[in-house]
This record gives C-alpha cells, structure tokens and sequence, in this order.
C-alpha cells in the first residue's frame, strides 16, 4: 500500500471529521425544520383576520400555505332578472330586453405574511336569456371567463389591474351564433379600459357608445 504523508493523514482525518459534523448539523435541521412544517403546512386561517376578509356568501376555506394564506372561493349569485341596459327598437317599438342570469365562481385569494390580500383568481360561468318584453321573443347565452387581479397596495382592492379573458356567445333556440365577445382585455379597478384585444362588442356598446355594436340582438328579438 502507498505509504501517505503526515499532512495527508490529518486533512484525511479532518476531512472525515468535517463530513461528520455535516451528517449531524443537516439532520439537525431536518428535526427543526420538520415540526414547523407539519405547524403551518395546511393550517386553518380565520377568513376574518384577513384584509380584506372574503365575505362569508363566498364560502371560503382559508388556509397557511409558505409564508401566506391561500383562500378556496366557491359560491353562485342569486339568479338575476331585470333590465340588461340594451334598448332596441325605435319610437312606440323601443324596448329594453329583459335579462335572466345565473352565475357560479370558482376561484382563490392570495394572502402575503401580514395577512393583506395580492392577487385574486377566479374563473365566473354565465348563462341566461335575452327577453323581448313585447313580443316575448327570447335568445340564450353563456359564456365562461378567467379574472387574474393584482393588486398594486397590498390589501386595498380597489387597486391594480385586472385581466379578463373568455368568452360570451348569443346564440338562437336552433344552435345558430346572433352574435360572439371573445378575446383578452386588461382594466383598472374603476372600470378604466386599458387594452383589449379580439371582439368585444358588448364594450363598444356599453364603454365607447357604439348604438350598434349589439344590432345583431336587437334584430333577433324586433
């Protein structure tokens, strides 16, 4: 066997000393590591100590994820039945269609250390009818969209960007399109328009004024 230097004797020892010390300082860890990870890892928050709070109709689960809360949304709003804001027609013939809606969210809020809301993430599934209230004539629709909301102050919601892309078809009894909102657009907490891309009619309509942006319904139902 190769005879070793006396040097290399005592880096050998220390080396294998070093890697003991390594062994013990790692499995250390691990056993204060571990407790605090079987604390926090899926433990519940109570939605009311977080700002703001989910309210309590959207039946959230709260709980400690890393260094945050993660909250679970799940509810569906009332069924709505009203005016819908489109009128249609012209002199004694103008109406307003008459609007059924059901909607149902799914979706998480985002909680950092101090308990202040960043980021909420829902997906909202629409469906209803148009309704002449004259004539009785009626269109169906649905549609489906994903909301992606930063906020820019943590736990202030009515700032930042939110993202909404999906889309909103009309469509008659027989399966036919009247008319299809489809594509991406980005607005402020105020209702601000920043961008958008695809085909938005119902914004044309209702945001920038174009009467005719919805003609397609309104000659379904005259």
């Amino acid at each position: 066997m190769k005879s070793r230097t006396l040097m290399q004797i005592v880096v050998g020892k220390l080396g294998n000393l070093l890697r003991f010390f390594l062994m013990v300082f790692a499995t250390l860890n691990l056993l204060v590591i571990a407790p605090q990870s079987a604390v926090f890892a899926g433990e519940s928050v109570d939605p009311s100590t977080l700002n703001p709070p989910p309210p309590p109709q959207f039946n959230p689960v709260c709980e400690r994820v890393g260094n945050g809360t993660i909250c679970t949304v799940n509810f569906s709003d009332p069924p709505f039945a009203g005016g819908s804001g489109l009128f249609c027609g012209s002199g004694a013939n103008t109406f307003e269609v008459f609007q059924f809606q059901t909607r149902s969210v799914q979706g998480r809020r985002y909680y950092d250390v101090n308990g202040n809301l960043t980021r909420r993430h829902f997906r909202e599934v629409l469906a209803g009818t148009f309704t002449n209230p004259l004539t009785h004539a009626s269109l169906s629709f649905s549609g489906g969209d994903t909301h992606l909301h930063d906020l820019a102050v943590p736990g202030d919601i009515s700032t930042g960007t939110e993202v909404t892309t999906g889309s909103f078809r009309v469509y008659l009894t027989n399966g036919g399109s009247v008319l299809i909102d489809a594509g991406r657009q980005v607005a402020l907490q105020d209702g601000t328009l920043v961008s958008e891309s695809g085909q938005h009619p119902f914004n044309d309509y209702f945001v920038f004024g174009n009467t005719s942006a919805l003609q397609p319904i309104c000659d379904a139902l005259e």
